[in-house]
């Protein structure tokens, strides 16, 4: 079996659906794999964890800054790849991972909150537009 990212291009109204769960979790990587070496390291690494997730109400979106600049309002973040996660509506990361293992992902992620960037696009709710899910 092939693992397929989704895609908010393509993707746009399954996300929706998703993420209308009180318990979604949406898991995203803001990144640049075409010249972001630790991007390029971090994406079989992502991939892998998302196919691997057991819970139904996980997502899990890689956001490139060339693909997806247009969605994300041509945000740049300070450094890459950004980490960011939302448990339901709440933000519960926004950091920059420092080691991009598999443990070192699950960890980090496991932790109940972490946010060391602010200033960031409401990813989620736009994830959720009705005008982009259509």
């Amino acid at each position: 079996m092939t693992f397929a990212r989704l895609d908010p291009w393509n993707d746009a109204a399954v996300i929706a659906a998703r993420l209308k769960s009180r318990s979604a979790r949406l898991v995203l990587i803001i990144g640049a794999e075409s010249w972001c070496e630790t991007c390029r390291a971090l994406g079989p690494v992502f991939d892998t964890l998302a196919q691997q997730s057991s819970k139904q109400d996980d997502t899990w979106l890689w956001l490139d800054l060339e693909d997806h600049a247009d969605f994300l309002d041509n945000f740049i973040p300070d450094s890459l790849p950004l980490l960011m996660s939302y448990s339901g509506a709440e933000l519960s990361h926004a950091v920059i991972p420092t080691r991009v293992t598999e443990a070192d992902l699950l960890e980090l992620l496991a932790r109940p909150s972490v946010i060391e960037h602010s200033n960031l696009p409401d990813v989620r709710g736009r994830l959720m537009a009705n005008d982009w899910a259509l």
